[in-house]
């Protein structure tokens, strides 16, 4: 005796029973859903929660056009927090857009009392950290820029990223100096928390030079890039440079988890 194949179907008692079980299941499944869902923030951020003060400090510090903020275990009365992740994009470092920040931080203590809008970060044991920035958004911070060392001062700038390192260009002007310069150097992170030109090689006005004014404006300006004051300890050890973007990173990359999420966004 051949049967059909078909949708199964429910008789009685057996359907009630059914669709109790369902019901119950999907109910269960949508508290899972709505306990993990983030908490978001549009233009500004509101609230007087510990959780919420520190997303504020961390958008008045980044000033980003989106922000994700996931906490396990805190802050609490004492401002401890167990861990920490954050994820920024289009962050805002001065005039220069950061394409990417994602940052985990470990038994991470914020100060509750500072008297500040936000909170302060006081401590954290152990950071992993990853920054992205492009080309196009350093070109786009130097455009019409004028950078200023000492006396000297550097116009119209240029720069094309390279592996390894950079090619750059610009007009230097120093008292009665003034000339069109050009250098050509390798990026390479220093002492674990700085980034720095290494190798360079100057010309100018298209030829090479060791002019002492111009190499003391270019030492002037370094570091590059300076984590010895970042709220974080990171130890940074990877660096890669293509021609669109240069990524700087901790020897760990930082590791999204669950927990209690905030996500801003500017608009």
């Amino acid at each position: 005796m051949r049967g059909r194949i078909g949708a199964p179907r429910f008789r009685g008692r057996a359907f009630a029973v059914f669709l109790l079980l369902f019901s119950s299941f999907c109910f269960g499944l949508s508290g899972a859903f709505a306990a993990t869902s983030p908490e978001v923030f549009r233009g500004a951020v509101e609230g007087s929660e510990p959780e919420v003060k520190l997303l504020r400090d961390l958008v008045e510090t980044l000033r980003p056009e989106s922000l994700e903020l996931v906490l396990e275990g805190g802050p609490d009365a004492s401002g401890s927090i167990r861990r920490l992740y954050l994820e920024a994009r289009g962050a805002g470092q001065g005039a220069l857009r950061v394409d990417a920040i994602r940052l985990e931080a470990l038994f991470v203590k914020v100060d509750l009392d500072d008297g500040s809008e936000g909170l302060s970060v006081v401590e954290a044991v152990q950071g992993y950290f990853e920054g992205r920035v492009t080309e196009k958004d350093l070109n786009d911070c130097l455009l019409g820029a004028t950078l200023s060392a000492g006396s000297a001062q550097w116009r119209d700038l240029h720069l094309d990223l390279r592996p390894g390192g950079f090619s750059a260009s610009a007009r230097f002007a120093s008292g009665a100096i003034s000339a069109f310069v050009e250098i050509s150097s390798r990026l390479a992170i220093r002492d674990r928390d700085r980034l720095v030109m290494e190798g360079y090689q100057v010309s100018v006005n298209n030829s090479e030079t060791d002019m002492a004014q111009i190499v003391e404006a270019i030492e002037e300006a370094q570091p590059l890039l300076d984590f010895r004051d970042f709220p974080f300890p990171v130890r940074l050890r990877q660096l890669k440079i293509d021609d669109d973007s240069l990524l700087l990173s901790t020897a760990t990359a930082p590791t999204r988890f669950e927990g209690r999420t905030l996500r801003y966004e500017a608009r």
